[in-house]
């Protein structure tokens, strides 16, 4: 059974580390110009640190779109940071002045340094994040022990199986790599009544009454009547299936690229984990898997994976939503907690560096002794 975690934001302390190795502090005020930089007038980017606390990463730049009066799609950041936590991250704003973003006040989000810069801050333009977690029985479940976590951390000399961690297959229905599956299989129909009517994990009781109702009666155009209203990407593509009822593709492009395109790389990381889980080879840091698609290179292990859900790799080629293809890439099989250290026994407290694209949550699993 997976470990699963629920901190409150000042339990869960992540600061980014940039690409030369600096750690963004909270609290600690940063300037990482260039000096022949701060005099541009035209075509040019603030970059700023953010630090937030409880809101996700879309949110609070939303927030501050909103503040400054600018639309939102003028930010970017080189990664998303967790809702409940505290944060600090490095974006970017095209053509707003670093006076005004020094000068915003919105509740729970603060501006710990804004420079002028002639490239805006791209998605990956990170070398890791650094951790402070503070573990109680409340939110992992168990009476944490620090003499346990060392000796499981001391195991393999830091190193963990670099599984994708439960937050990639969706905070509570945990079905979006279903959805994926059925995408690559080109069942449209399945991928669209399987992301509005699957109920497992739904918590909220008018979601759920609402989902089982669809299940049963089938009726589009009914639904919008009773769907929450809070639920706007299932209601986009009841909007399209309330005029055609078979506009499959129709309706699943209502959505962004970007929501589609999370179905399918949550199943490349299930085919990921699943590879993982059954690893039997030796720990070393260097040995990567497939996060397949079209280009990749199966292991008769991984080809066996993907035949026994009836896809090859040209099923990435998504021939009946191509925009959503994929070529596939390389994910190391094992991560390293850098710098990893107890840094409190009552209450344990740990801090410890990531690289890009590693889940601390995994990382947690692995020094409770919970991984597979």
């Amino acid at each position: 059974m997976t470990l699963m975690f629920s901190f409150k934001p000042d339990e869960f302390v992540v600061e980014e580390i940039t690409p030369d190795g600096t750690v963004l502090e909270i609290g600690k005020q940063f300037n990482l110009g260039a000096a022949e930089d701060q005099a541009l007038e035209r075509d040019y980017f603030a970059r700023f640190v953010l630090q937030k606390r409880g809101w996700n990463t879309a949110q609070a730049l939303a927030a501050l779109a909103w503040a400054l009066h600018v639309k939102p799609s003028r930010f970017d950041s080189a990664g998303t940071k967790d809702r409940q936590a505290v944060t600090t991250q490095q974006c970017s704003a095209f053509a707003v002045q670093p006076e005004r973003l020094l000068a915003l006040q919105v509740k729970d989000l603060q501006i710990n340094g804004a420079w002028k810069a002639r490239e805006k801050v791209r998605l990956g333009d990170l070398k890791g994040n650094r951790f402070t977690i503070t573990l109680t029985k409340e939110n992992c479940g168990a009476e944490p022990d620090a003499s346990t976590i060392r000796r499981n951390a001391a195991e393999h000399d830091c190193l963990f199986k670099n599984y994708f961690g439960y937050q990639r297959f969706g905070a509570n229905r945990e079905n979006t790599a279903d959805v994926g599956l059925h995408l690559l299989r080109g069942e449209l129909k399945e991928a669209c009544l399987n992301y509005l009517a699957f109920q497992g994990g739904e918590r909220a009781e008018d979601a759920r009454h609402a989902r089982e109702r669809l299940a049963k009666e089938g009726d589009y155009e009914a639904a919008l009547d009773y769907f929450p209203r809070w639920l706007k990407y299932e209601r986009l593509l009841l909007e399209q299936l309330a005029v055609n009822p078979a506009d499959y593709a129709g309706a699943l492009r209502r959505l962004p690229r970007n929501i589609l395109l999370l179905f399918v790389h949550a199943f490349q990381a299930r085919l990921f984990n699943e590879r993982l889980r059954a690893y039997e080879g030796q720990w070393d840091e260097s040995a990567e898997g497939n996060l397949v698609g079209t280009d990749s290179q199966l292991t008769p292990e991984e080809q066996s994976l993907l035949e026994g859900y009836s896809l090859t790799v040209q099923s990435f080629a998504l021939a009946s939503m191509p925009e959503l293809s994929c070529k596939g890439n390389k994910r190391k099989l094992f991560a390293r907690l850098r710098g990893f250290e107890v840094v409190s026994e009552s209450p344990v407290t740990l801090r410890f560096s990531l690289d890009s694209g590693c889940y601390a949550t995994t990382a947690l699993q692995f020094l409770l002794g919970q991984q597979d």
